[in-house]
């Protein structure tokens, strides 16, 4: 039984446990890992520069996502400013983020990280002849991190159609675009446009720390 356990143990990457104060972000990073995208800001009521970073393992590592090839691991966190100087870690999120191999012909989705309004924004962009993009939004409220809205766009340039349902989930409401990918050379769109509320009703708030990208169902087949 034992050995059995330890078989199973060490199939799952370990990920790395962040320390809780720092005097700089760069005291946050484990050993073995790089900073690929951070951002500065205000994310909670006082006046003091919070920062949020995604981290990657330099190296690869066997069966994290795919069993096929090696992967590199992201961890996104959120340092908190302290007023006398320094950082505390407010989460830690090690499958929230997209990996540098999930864009398909792109190559790395990772599009962009950003903090607006007090919310932390982390974009993604890939495929290959048909385009898609994520943006996720996630705002600390209650005294945890939760994600509070999301946007999914498909694009399909052979049809030249672009559509997009953006999620806010403290209301359970919705809004669906359809429109043209690209202007049409004549000035006529071949597609008509669209805008219809959508109304997917209220569910429990997702986490940041636990959060798993591509697995929850929020509207028919959408997953995030």
């Amino acid at each position: 039984m034992h050995t059995f356990l330890l078989i199973l143990l060490g199939w799952a990457y370990l990920y790395p446990v962040l320390p809780y104060k720092g005097k700089t972000a760069d005291d946050f990073i484990p050993k073995g890992y790089k900073v690929i995208q951070h951002a500065m800001g205000h994310l909670d009521a006082d006046t003091i520069t919070d920062a949020v970073l995604i981290i990657e393992s330099i190296k690869g590592v066997q069966n994290l996502k795919e069993t096929d090839h090696n992967q590199q691991p992201r961890i996104l966190f959120i340092l908190l400013g302290q007023k006398e100087g320094g950082y505390h870690l407010s989460v830690q999120s090690n499958e929230s983020t997209m990996l540098n191999d999930d864009g398909g012909a792109f190559g790395d989705p990772l599009a962009d990280l950003s903090i607006e309004n007090r919310v932390v924004n982390v974009s993604y962009y890939g495929g290959s002849n048909f385009k898609w993009d994520y943006t996720y939004k996630w705002r600390l409220q209650q005294n945890d991190w939760y994600l509070i809205g999301a946007t999914h766009s498909n694009m399909n340039p052979i049809d030249n159609v672009m559509e997009t349902y953006d999620f806010n989930f403290n209301t359970g409401k919705a809004e669906y675009t359809k429109m043209p990918y690209l202007e049409e050379d004549d000035g006529k769109e071949s597609v008509v446009s669209q805008v219809k509320k959508l109304k997917p009703g209220k569910k429990p708030l997702l986490k940041l720390k636990t959060f798993k990208f591509g697995i929850q169902r929020i509207y028919k087949n959408i997953y995030i």
